[in-house]
């Protein structure tokens, strides 16, 4: 069953197209993140299915119903749907449980109600205390309490985890989406972080000039992106001059396996990668290169070659020296994407 089914949707602000013709399909107690960039259009589609803005054109679904378009709006408060805000968006005034509490009907609101949804986010012990007495990952979780606190047929998070370091926001993510897990909630995620998607979503829609350019499963949508687009926005990307025939690509720095073929390239090409793709090889297995700029990052040592008049970046291991030439020799390992040349 499809929790979410969005058709042609379309949206404009002061006669500025937004989304031209959005198509998205979540399915039931399923995951998905709308990736993009900022003006892309992500946050727009979220309102309209949240019900905060109205759609100019097209339909939106949710468990079958239309909640929007046919000349109906449902609104946001009818919907059954929780919304995370950017920073969690806690009222100050009222103490964890008051704000868990906030969202349910009188009838709803009792402490066990409330006691049962901070403890699905790990804050059982917390209802007492103010949000100003709570850590940034505390309140991100409290937000997720009180969007799951009326049972919602689906949640909404915009970019929810925007405010948190690395480190607490990687664990924070990593809490939400388990908690979304058990509780079998339908959920949509926005976020212009590729790694916070592939690690979130079962679905990862790329959103690139008000269009959905791509619905895939997180290793769908890296590994073979549907255009050079939709490779930049869901990570580093490196594209090479290329010559396709019979499912192989030859490139400056050799031969390489195609995984996907542009409709319509045939001979010239534009080859893409990713930089992981690019390692060292033996001397007799590779093209050589010359090392111009070498830095430590701790797990690596990213190196910068020319080739061809070219530079690439290139991961090496963190021990790696270059011997007294400065030349190491490269080679391409997995399949690469097949573009029509730029």
């Amino acid at each position: 069953m499809r929790s979410v089914v969005v058709s042609n949707v379309m949206k404009a602000y002061a006669g500025h197209p937004v989304l031209k013709g959005v198509d998205l399909a979540v399915g039931e107690g399923r995951i998905a993140a709308l990736l993009g960039p900022s003006g892309c259009g992500k946050t727009t589609l979220l309102r309209l299915i949240a019900g905060f803005d109205r759609v100019d054109d097209g339909l939106i679904s949710i468990d079958g119903a239309v909640v929007s378009g046919e000349g109906r709006h449902e609104p946001a408060e009818r919907r059954r749907v929780g919304y995370v805000p950017q920073e969690g968006a806690l009222f100050p005034h009222l103490t964890v449980a008051g704000n868990v509490g906030f969202g349910l009907a009188r009838r709803d609101r009792t402490p066990a109600r409330i006691a049962e949804a901070l403890a699905l986010v790990g804050c059982a012990a917390l209802g007492d205390r103010y949000p100003h007495q709570l850590s940034g990952g505390q309140q991100q979780r409290v937000a997720l309490a009180r969007a799951l606190a009326p049972r919602p047929r689906l949640v909404v998070l915009d970019e929810p985890f925007n405010g948190l370091d690395l480190d607490l926001r990687r664990a924070v993510a990593a809490d939400v989406t388990a908690t979304l897990r058990r509780t079998r909630a339908s959920a949509i995620l926005v976020t212009h972080d590729p790694e916070e998607a592939f690690a979130s979503a079962d679905l990862v829609a790329v959103m690139h000039a008000g269009r959905i350019a791509q619905a895939a499963d997180p290793r769908t949508v890296y590994l073979t992106p549907a255009s050079p687009e939709v490779a930049r926005i869901t990570g580093a990307a490196i594209f090479l001059d290329a010559t396709v025939s019979a499912g192989r690509a030859t490139t400056p720095l050799g031969m390489a396996d195609l995984g996907a073929v542009a409709e319509g390239v045939n001979g010239r090409a534009s080859l893409c990668l990713r930089p992981e793709q690019i390692v060292l090889a033996r001397p007799d297995g590779g093209r050589a290169a010359k090392v111009v700029d070498m830095s430590f990052r701790g797990d690596h040592s990213l190196l910068t070659v020319v080739v061809d008049d070219r530079r690439l970046n290139v991961r090496a291991p963190a021990a790696f020296e270059a011997d007294a030439s400065g030349l190491v020799h490269l080679a391409i390992a997995g399949p690469c994407v097949a573009f029509l040349p730029s």
